[in-house]
């Protein structure tokens, strides 16, 4: 017979038996109290289930063969509840056919055990089901907490980055009013810096701004005026501002759209294809091509950003669009991976999808979708 003497882990620890025999929970009770866990009974499923909605224990007997509510439908009921569906439940059966078994492990019972109950075995069990409890609650509190941590980052991060904006702004004032007047005096060498040092601090405000949008769209705040929009007419106007772009690094930039009216944010939109055509071309070689094509089927409309870059591996794709996200390749060490975060969440946003399609030496298709209006 297994000694009686407190194991550590029954320090309160709160065992719920219930069974509609009251010699049946006298003698689990007697068994676990002396090795001192805290029991409490119930004398059918319905009480059961009103304890257990109180205040949960840690563990829960629970016998089959009750009248009324039978074990398999409180433990149906507990597992299907968020706030029970990880407590620990030991069903107890008299009997020992295969098919009653099933039915238990169907209904989400955790353990079983058959009458007469052996008493060692019950000791054990509950025991280690006490050491599943307490783990998982370790590890739900673990997640609370990351979770907070999390917040509170964002949050922090969020004020930081919409903090830099006017002091950013100052600096590209004075860095615009230096070129200028470095152009007018012909001092080549200061334009040039001036120009580079704008350039940066116009990348970092781009930057400033996509960060703030992600963390709007993350939190459902990012304000969108859906109406029916012409596609076309968005699609050229995206192509045109990356044109100089283009041609600045000897690429072709060629678009094949149609018709196309969805129902969108016009100038969101806008962003979108611009970001992704923009990666396009900074990823291509010169001498190659970036093209955009439209096509419609009954209730989406599909825009494709196809490049002849280096392409990128399958086992990042799923990754490209992650916030932050660091992919092994050539794309790693460029870029924030904010503009594809900021993509992906604005196509969501207005109940579209969007995706990659690539393969390493054959260039990519970046592609999004948005609902016909």
């Amino acid at each position: 017979m297994i000694a009686a003497t407190k194991p550590p882990l029954a320090s309160a620890a709160r065992i719920l038996v219930v069974d509609d025999e009251p010699k049946n929970r006298e003698l689990i009770r007697d068994t676990l109290e002396v090795r001192g866990y805290a029991v409490e009974e119930a004398g059918s499923g319905t009480e059961a289930l009103a304890r257990i909605a109180a205040a949960p224990p840690d563990v829960v007997l629970l016998d089959v063969s009750m009248p009324g509510l039978d074990g398999l439908e409180v433990c149906r009921r507990l597992k299907a509840n968020p706030r029970t569906a990880s407590l620990p439940v030991i069903m107890i059966t008299a009997h020992v056919d295969r098919r009653d078994r099933l039915a238990g492990i169907e209904a989400g019972a955790n353990d079983y055990l058959t009458k007469p109950v052996d008493l060692q075995d019950l000791v054990l069990r509950v025991r280690n089901a006490v050491s599943a409890k307490r783990l998982t609650d370790e590890v739900k509190e673990n997640l609370r907490r990351l979770r907070e941590l999390e917040r509170l980052r964002d949050s922090l991060t969020h004020m930081v980055i919409h903090d830099l904006r006017s002091p950013l702004a100052s600096v590209m004032m004075g860095l615009e009013v230096i070129k200028i007047s470095a152009a007018k005096s012909n001092r080549e060498r200061e334009t040039k810096i001036a120009e580079a040092s704008y350039s940066s601090a116009q990348q970092m405000s781009e930057m400033i701004s996509s960060l703030l949008d992600v963390s709007r769209f993350e939190a459902g705040k990012m304000p969108l005026q859906k109406i029916a929009t012409g596609l076309a007419p968005v699609l050229r106007a995206a192509v045109e501002s990356v044109r100089s772009l283009a041609a600045k690094r000897q690429i072709a930039l060629a678009e094949s759209t149609g018709e196309a009216t969805a129902c969108c944010d016009g100038p969101i939109v806008h962003r979108i294809l611009a970001n992704l055509i923009g990666n396009a071309l900074k990823f291509t070689p010169p001498g190659g091509e970036v093209r955009v094509t439209m096509v419609t089927d009954a209730t989406f409309v599909r825009v494709s950003v196809t490049d002849t870059g280096a392409g990128i591996a399958p086992e990042f794709h799923g990754r490209i669009f992650e916030k932050f996200g660091q992919v092994n390749d050539q794309r790693a060490h460029l870029g924030t991976g904010l503009g594809l975060t900021f993509c992906k969440l604005a196509v969501e946003a207005h109940g579209g999808g969007i995706g990659v399609e690539s393969t390493v030496g054959s260039g990519s298709t970046f592609w999004f979708t948005l609902p016909l209006a």
